[in-house]
């Protein structure tokens, strides 16, 4: 995806998106407010993200549900009010159903024993055992996460390493110094994952391997899994129809079960669906404004009605990857469309 980074200059703050190539500078506030809660708050007055009470509204108005919610970002870690978010969401739907996906540089300077309590799990970008491409990523991205993951790790959180397969990843050495890395770290789950052409990696579409490379990333990872262990291999939903449904579950859960959400409080069909501003890649994507309205009302919608009742239409595709891919001329015909490249032209293989 993108963030929004942050930074002083000149006396100013200045926040900048990689993917817009936009830079704008913040009124400074006096007080002791550092820049990511100025950058926030200013943000946050614009309407570009939910205030702290618009993130209780969406918690208030996930009542009913079983919720299981993962605070996201960019870094969630930055705003200091995200924790009461966390603390707040432990407290209505439990410990097990609240996630944290964070990067090292959110997590330095929070202790373990504070965020522990609060979340059943926390996830991080680990996709690079060596230095990493510093053309899309900063140097040492994946290792400072690794570093900081392993300190959660050491305080008895469950961790997980989500890794996108790339071309320049996939390969059995690199894989077995990942895998090796993250396994000596203690970290407990490997997702695999694909990379998906929205958002930033709307520019990295040479770098998605071909479908034998994913079966064997995962018959490379999976004999490392029996040889050492841990972490425990994991399949994103977009992947899991390469090796068969053998339990006859479609694995996509959109709008059954999953679901995305922006900064701003609008809910999508999924958190994927998004285009190289950051915006939704289309309205058909959007489901209401959970910030305003109970999850009840948008799902009795008839938008999200006929979603719920299409979703086997295209079973096991990835319906993102098949809307970037269908030639249907109606935006939500391309959703539920047999377009998914990875499953389009062949039966699910089993590894």
């Amino acid at each position: 995806m993108d963030a929004v980074h942050v930074r002083r200059h000149g006396g100013n703050t200045e926040t900048r998106s990689d993917a817009l190539s936009l830079t704008e500078t913040v009124p400074v506030q006096p007080g002791p407010a550092g820049i990511y809660v100025q950058a926030g708050r200013w943000r946050q007055s614009r309407g570009l993200e939910l205030d702290l009470a618009g993130k209780m509204r969406v918690l208030d108005h996930l009542s009913g549900y079983d919720s299981k919610i993962d605070i996201s970002g960019g870094d969630p870690m930055v705003l200091a009010e995200n924790v009461e978010v966390m603390s707040e969401a432990s407290a209505r739907f439990g410990r097990d159903n609240v996630t944290l996906t964070a990067t090292g540089a959110g997590l330095i300077t929070w202790n373990p024993d504070s965020i522990g309590p609060l979340i059943g799990e926390l996830n991080f970008t680990f996709d690079s055992a060596g230095p990493g491409d510093p053309q899309f990523r900063p140097r040492h991205y994946a290792s400072r996460n690794l570093a900081h993951a392993a300190r959660f790790a050491r305080a008895g959180v469950k961790v997980r390493a989500e890794c996108p397969l790339t071309t320049a990843n996939c390969g059995p050495d690199k894989l077995e110094l990942l895998y090796r890395q993250l396994s000596e770290s203690g970290i407990d789950t490997l997702l695999l994952m694909r990379l998906f052409p929205v958002g930033r990696g709307t520019f990295r579409r040479e770098t998605v391997p071909s479908r034998q490379q994913y079966l064997d990333a995962i018959q490379t990872l999976q004999r490392l899994e029996k040889e050492y262990g841990r972490p425990r291999i994991r399949l994103q939903c977009a992947m899991r129809h390469l090796t068969g449904s053998a339990d006859g579950i479609n694995p996509c859960d959109l709008v059954r079960e999953s679901f995305g959400l922006l900064t701003d409080g609008t809910l999508l069909a999924s958190p994927w669906a998004l285009n190289t501003h950051g915006k939704p890649l289309d309205d058909a994507w959007v489901l209401g404004d959970l910030g305003s309205t109970s999850l009840t009302k948008i799902l009795a919608s008839e938008k999200a009605r006929s979603y719920r009742e299409r979703i086997d239409h295209n079973f096991g595709h990835c319906k993102v990857f098949s809307f970037l891919h269908s030639r249907k001329e109606k935006a939500a015909d391309r959703i539920f469309d047999t377009s998914d490249p990875l499953y389009a032209d062949d039966a699910p293989l089993g590894t």
